[in-house]
């Protein structure tokens, strides 16, 4: 048996440094060695997981070729009762699923992609391999951003970086894959600084990774640098475009791997085309042409040369290209290319007033864009020939009217001009007229006025001072009366404030007593469950689960016995007080779902306060309700958000969904209706609403449920 390892171990090393180019001696010899009985299946599934490894990024033939393998040789294994046995070809089984996955997407079937994927997660979880499960997760999530499903791939992501994040060690390469993804997420929805930043975050992982081959990482270091320069290109950071351009292009050189570097040498003709280096762009990707590669890089190269020729107002070159590059991508299934392709034929063909292909193009790409609305394309690509020519006839009605306008303009100008000559004239006479008039009347009333004011100074004189004298004997009586009147207004006001302020404090004491007996009103079927589990698992000599689970408990039920005095939490302890309080439900219910709990990136979890356990009756709903119909598989994802300011909870699962002939008020458990009184009671609004609905798929099959409220909340610096 030693020497069946020994020779086994030999093989693979020579395998190590054997060439690209001997790929039917490389089978040949596999063959040798999988035909020898004395060599275990442990170690050819080992030998076959390095030889995919080396293969990875040289030889895509040789590749799938030896996943094909791993997988057979998986499959034999797994019923074997050797448990070590077992759990290594569940492990090689998850590695064929994932070399499929690679398959689906290299031939341009990302949707396919996905249910391989799903497969790799259950089998790590089967054998309760969590660091694989989250590595699985998080390349689901790269695929799933492929395909634009961002709000699914985000919650992969952060669930797995929030793994690794508590376990660092071993998992720098998917830290940086993670980063990376959420990167191009991040660039997709217009965020390109914040993009190139966890970019380079991400080659920082890579080059710290050990569990990885340095061409692995070297590779996606690779493409990383390369997504860098492209975000950098489209910022029209040109210099720095070329800097990581270069970066990406020597790492590729360094690896070997052509294709990558065909790829990245095109980046750089678009990088010259934007430079304005129109003859250095066409001259490379004219070599491009000229070498052999896959379909996707030449529509992409004619493509670019299409471009070219359409800058330079070569119609016809450029039609010829494009065309082309059209062909091309629709053959390689390549639906990015093809609508850049299809795009570029539509804006060559109006340039070149061949409105007939101009408009079958632009029907191309909205069906390419959306199948669903593929008749409200075809009307828009008619209105839009019915624009073009309506447009075309405005404008020179435009520009009729505007000439009559502008000579009515001047002819009104003039007009004006001896008007306002005119009418100046008149009126500076007018104004000299009553300006006399006004001075004459002035002086007849000055001299009045002069007479009258004289007479009544005497008068004014005389009842001041009689006044004077009968002030000065009141002034004394009113000053004793209003000290008096003084005393009395103080001494209400007073008596007054101290009543209101001690009702006041009163009706604060009632609420918050009546707040914390809300809170301790915990649902008593849990508890019990929860000790009746704990038991059962002593009786049943599972002594670690049971600890496992009665700390977990008394970690719950500590901090609800804390939070109950409190009227307000940080949202950071709400938080793990529910992922507590789930991790306690999916061992109590056998692990029947999977759960996810994601805060919104902007929420400061530390300096937003709220009132404390308002979420668990809902959890605890879409689990007990939403959740019956299903023995396996299930899911429960909690989400904490921002909109136009407020705070908003939201609770889904992939259960049953709401009975539609039921209301929600129909389903509501003690503690929910504890809940809203207390949210009546923060709010102050009795009209309160839980939003309910169904999640539907294509087919409007109910496949889940989502309830939302919103919740009130303090935020402090």
């Amino acid at each position: 048996m030693f020497k069946a390892i020994k020779f086994a171990f030999v093989f693979l090393l020579s395998l190590q440094f054997a060439t690209s180019h001997a790929q039917d001696k490389t089978i040949d010899s596999i063959k040798v060695v999988f035909k020898n009985r004395n060599v275990p299946d442990t170690t050819k599934m080992r030998i076959l997981e390095a030889l995919k490894r080396k293969h990875y990024t040289q030889n895509q033939p040789n590749y799938y070729y030896l996943n094909d393998w791993v997988g057979k040789l998986a499959n034999s294994n797994l019923q074997s009762k050797n448990i070590a046995i077992r759990e290594k070809a569940i492990v090689s089984l998850a590695n064929y699923y994932s070399g499929l996955a690679n398959q689906s997407y290299d031939k341009g079937e990302i949707d396919k992609s996905i249910p391989h994927l799903d497969k790799v997660i259950a089998l790590y979880q089967s054998i309760k391999n969590e660091p694989e499960v989250n590595n699985a997760r998080v390349n689901k999530a790269t695929y799933l951003a492929r395909i634009n499903e961002y709000e699914k791939a985000t919650s992969l992501l952060f669930a797995a970086l929030k793994y690794y994040e508590k376990n660092p060690k071993g998992h720098n390469f998917q830290m940086g894959l993670a980063n990376s993804t959420l990167a191009m997420i991040y660039a997709r929805q217009g965020k390109p600084e914040k993009s190139i930043e966890l970019y380079k975050k991400s080659i920082g992982y890579y080059d710290a990774a050990t569990n990885r081959t340095q061409q692995e990482n070297d590779y996606s270091k690779a493409i990383t640098n390369g997504s860098i320069a492209t975000t950098y290109y489209q910022l029209r950071k040109l210099a720095e475009a070329s800097e990581y351009y270069d970066k990406a292009l020597a790492l590729a050189k360094k690896i070997g791997d052509t294709e990558l570097q065909k790829g990245l040498i095109g980046q750089i003709g678009q990088l010259k085309m934007a430079e304005g280096k129109l003859d250095e762009a066409e001259k490379i990707f004219t070599d491009i042409l000229s070498a052999p590669a896959d379909m996707r890089a030449t529509a992409h190269a004619n493509l670019s040369i299409g471009r070219i020729y359409f800058k330079k107002k070569d119609f016809g070159k450029a039609i010829q290209y494009s065309e082309k590059a059209l062909e091309l991508a629709t053959k390689a299934k390549a639906i990015d290319l093809q609508e850049m392709a299809s795009t570029q034929v539509f804006n060559v063909s109006k340039a070149s007033e061949n409105y007939k292909r101009a408009l079958e193009v632009r029907e191309f790409n909205y069906k390419l864009k959306d199948s669903s609305k593929m008749e409200a394309s075809k009307n828009a690509l008619a209105q839009q020939q019915l624009k073009y020519d309506f447009e075309k006839k405005e404008l020179q009605q435009k520009m009729l009217q505007q000439k009559k306008l502008e000579a009515l303009k001047i002819e009104a100008a003039e007009e004006k001009a001896a008007q306002v000559s005119k009418n100046k004239l008149e009126k500076q006479q007018l104004q000299y007229d009553f300006e006399k008039r006004q001075l004459s009347e002035k002086l007849a009333q000055g001299k009045k006025l002069l007479a009258v004011k004289l007479e009544s100074q005497k008068k004014t004189a005389t009842i001041k001072l009689d006044s004077e004298k009968k002030q000065a004997a009141q002034k004394s009586m009113l000053i004793g009366l209003s000290g008096v009147l003084l005393l009395l207004i103080l001494g209400g006001i007073f008596y007054y404030r101290n009543s209101r302020q001690k009702q006041s404090i009163a009706t604060l004491e009632r609420n918050q007593i009546k707040q914390k007996l809300l809170i301790t009103q915990m649902n008593p079927h849990f508890i019990f469950n929860s000790v009746q589990n704990i038991r059962n698992l002593i009786n049943n000599h599972q002594n670690n689960d049971a600890v496992k689970y009665l700390d977990q408990f008394s970690v719950l039920t500590r901090q609800i016995l804390e939070n109950s005095n409190e009227n307000y939490i940080s949202l950071e302890e709400e938080v793990a007080m529910t992922q507590n309080y789930l991790s306690i439900q999916q061992l109590l219910y056998n692990h029947k779902f999977d759960f996810s709990i994601f805060v919104q990136d902007d929420i400061e979890t530390d300096s937003t306060f709220l009132p404390p356990m308002l979420t668990q009756p809902f959890i605890e709903n879409a689990i007990k309700h939403g959740l019956s119909n299903k023995d396996a598989n299930g899911k429960i994802e909690a989400k904490f958000f921002l909109e136009s300011g407020k705070l908003f909870f939201e609770v889904t699962d992939n259960g049953k969904g709401f009975d539609a002939s039921k209301t929600f008020s129909n389903h509501k458990s003690l503690a929910m209706t504890i809940t809203k009184e207390r949210l009546v009671g923060y709010t102050k609004n009795q009209d309160f609403v839980v939003q309910t609905h169904n999640i539907k798929d294509q087919d409007e099959n109910v496949v889940g449920a989502k309830v939302s409220f919103e919740i009130p909340y303090i935020y402090e610096n």
